[in-house]
């Protein structure tokens, strides 16, 4: 079923508030009050540049032509924004390590989305090719402010007036012409909601301006996080992020049970445990195996930390070859809770259970939720290594009877049974 109302209204209902949240932002205040910070307006074309550059970047790697049918050549902003900070480059201004991370965490939700979900990138098209911040008010302000000429430096924010009366009725038709049903419409919408969250996080941090060291800003990936130091190099937090999506990918069991809240905090402890990463071996053994029998207790056998740090360690090393060595602390770790679970539960075991469990619920059951029972055989080690409450909290939700049919269930009991007696 198509969507009966036009895509276009429905995304301008649901971001309403959001762009009403961000003209609100201090930012605002600042340019009308011509007491914007140079620094700030450069550090907002610089953010800008990232999130414009990966959005097209994922566009052409997506290869998905409904999306290429409505972004079209005269979208694409990059130009433009180097051109205005060519403007600006020959004074020094200062990094705004905030800002920049906040355009990156975006720039990579984009190629996660591009991965995973192709279309509902045509949310962030609509962002990017219609929100203006202002038009020619704003650009007025702006060359006030920052004691501007003409259209020097404001080149990318002019171009949304002329493009919207050149071009928004063929775009709007292009975008309501989508084939979409509802729930293909509800994740463009998420997509779009996403992308103006992530840059009303970025212009946040532009006044006042937040120069905390990247290392410091863990709440910009999870505001739930606490305080607790990350990665410092984005190279590195951008590894950390993949990281976490290709963990989720293998696993869906994240995405099922623990949702955008758990993929957040997958963001913010992966950023945390690249950051661990340079402490003496011992040091790194000890705060991931508090850190992975904590989370075994909330659902997430330590087998699931064992693959997520492979996963990790990859991703680092191919981002930051040149610290190979340092990274290889979380190699050992992952080496170390195996060895800890094989004491228990071999890879054999665990290979031949997830099959067993497979062949008897079926294999339409191993496309959508994959690797079920070396989860369960991993909880069972989890609960003989005195981890109490591990394997309780994973078979409650995987024999939740409004979740799953009676055979998942039965087939759950009998994998738990079956790894106890295979047990070491």
């Amino acid at each position: 079923m198509y969507q009966a109302i036009p895509l276009t209204e429905t995304l301008q209902a649901a971001t309403y508030d959001q762009n009403i949240r961000i003209g609100a932002l201090p930012f605002f205040n600042a340019v009308a009050t011509r007491q914007l910070n140079p620094d700030s307006y450069v550090a907002l074309l610089s953010g800008l540049a990232t999130i414009y550059e990966s959005f097209h970047q994922a566009l052409e790697q997506a290869n998905y032509p409904i999306l290429g049918a409505v972004w079209d050549d005269e979208l694409q902003k990059q130009a433009l924004l180097r051109q205005d900070l060519a403007v600006f480059a020959a004074g020094p201004h200062r990094e705004i390590p905030a800002s920049s991370m906040r355009a990156h965490v975006l720039a990579e939700q984009f190629r996660l989305r591009m991965s995973r979900d192709p279309l509902s990138l045509l949310g962030g098209a609509y962002v990017l090719a219609t929100w203006n911040m202002g038009g020619a008010t704003l650009c007025a302000q702006i060359t006030q402010a920052l004691g501007l000429s003409g259209t020097t430096g404001i080149a990318f924010l002019a171009s949304f007036d002329a493009w919207g009366q050149a071009h928004w009725p063929q775009f709007a038709a292009r975008l309501d012409a989508a084939p979409l049903g509802s729930a293909a419409a509800r994740r463009v919408v998420q997509a779009a909601q996403e992308t103006l969250d992530g840059i009303e996080e970025l212009i946040d941090q532009l006044h006042p301006l937040n120069e905390s060291q990247t290392s410091e800003l863990v709440t910009l990936l999870n505001p739930l996080a606490g305080n607790h130091m990350i990665a410092s190099d984005i190279r590195e937090i951008q590894a950390a992020l993949r990281a976490g999506e290709r963990t989720w990918r293998l696993l869906p069991y994240y995405e099922l049970r623990y949702g955008q809240k758990g993929r957040k905090y997958t963001w913010s402890d992966s950023n945390w445990l690249v950051a661990l990463a340079g402490e003496s071996q011992a040091r790194v053994n000890e705060q991931i195996q508090w850190l992975s029998r904590y989370l075994a207790t909330r659902g997430m056998p330590q087998w699931m930390m064992e693959c997520h740090l492979q996963q990790l360690h990859e991703d680092l090393v191919l981002a930051v070859p040149e610290k190979r060595d340092v990274y290889a602390t979380l190699a050992e770790a992952a080496r170390m809770l195996a060895e800890e679970r094989r004491t228990q539960i071999s890879d054999a075991t665990l290979e031949a259970l997830d099959e067993a469990f497979y062949a008897r619920v079926g294999p339409q059951w191993n496309l959508w939720l994959p690797h079920c029972g070396s989860l369960l055989a991993s909880a069972v080690a989890d609960d003989r290594l005195g981890i109490a409450g591990a394997l309780e909290s994973l078979q409650s939700w995987m024999t939740d009877t409004t979740r799953f049919p009676a055979l998942w269930i039965d087939t759950v009991h009998t994998t738990i049974s079956h790894a106890r007696q295979q047990a070491r």
